[in-house]
C-alpha cells in the first residue's frame, strides 16, 4: 500500500490521485507561498512551473506575474489545476499543459523565471529536463528548485541568475 501511495505522489491517477492532489494542496501550501515569495515576481514577467500538481503555486504566481505556464505529466493534476485556475486561464494569464520536463512545449527564451517544488527527484530524464529548462529560460533568468524537508522551519534561498 505504501508503494502505491508513493507512486501516486509522482504520478497521481484515478481516485487516489484526486485525494493525493488535495493532500498536496494542503501539505505544500506554505512551501508554495515561500517559493513564489522568494522569486519576487514582477508584473511584466513570464513564469513556468514544472510539475504544478494541484495548481496552488500557479494560482499564487499568477497574481503577481504577467503570464504563468505550467507543465505536469499527470492528467489528474492537470484537471485539478485547471479547476483551481479557471478564471486566470480564461483571461489568458495562465496556460497549463500535460507535458514532461524533458520536452517542454514552449519556445526558446520564453520565461524570466522557472521553478519546481518537490518534483526533481521524480523526473525520468533529469539531464534532459535541465537542458530544456535552460532552453526556455531567458539569459539572466531565475531558476528555483525547492524540496520539502520533513522538519523544516524556514526556506533558505541561494538563487543566482542562470
Amino acid at each position: 500500500m505504501a508503494n502505491t501511495i508513493d507512486t501516486q505522489f509522482g504520478y497521481p491517477t484515478a481516485l487516489i490521485g484526486v485525494i493525493v492532489g488535495h493532500l498536496m494542496a494542503i501539505e505544500l501550501k506554505a512551501l508554495h507561498r515561500a517559493v513564489v515569495d522568494i522569486l519576487s515576481l514582477q508584473s511584466s514577467e513570464n513564469v513556468l512551473e514544472v510539475g504544478f500538481g494541484p495548481g496552488t503555486a500557479i494560482r499564487r504566481a499568477s497574481k503577481q506575474a504577467s503570464f504563468v505556464a505550467g507543465i505536469d505529466v499527470s492528467n489528474e493534476m492537470l484537471q485539478q489545476a485547471n479547476r483551481r485556475n479557471r478564471s486566470a486561464i480564461r483571461s489568458g494569464r495562465v496556460e497549463l499543459v500535460r507535458a514532461s520536463v524533458a520536452a517542454i512545449p514552449f519556445s526558446n527564451d520564453r520565461f524570466n523565471a522557472v521553478f519546481e517544488v518537490n518534483t526533481f527527484h521524480l523526473w525520468e530524464e533529469p539531464v534532459a529536463g535541465v537542458r530544456e529548462i535552460r532552453r526556455v529560460l531567458q539569459t539572466g533568468g531565475r531558476l528555483l528548485m525547492a524540496l520539502r524537508k520533513e522538519n523544516h522551519s524556514s526556506l533558505q534561498s541561494d538563487m543566482k541568475p542562470v
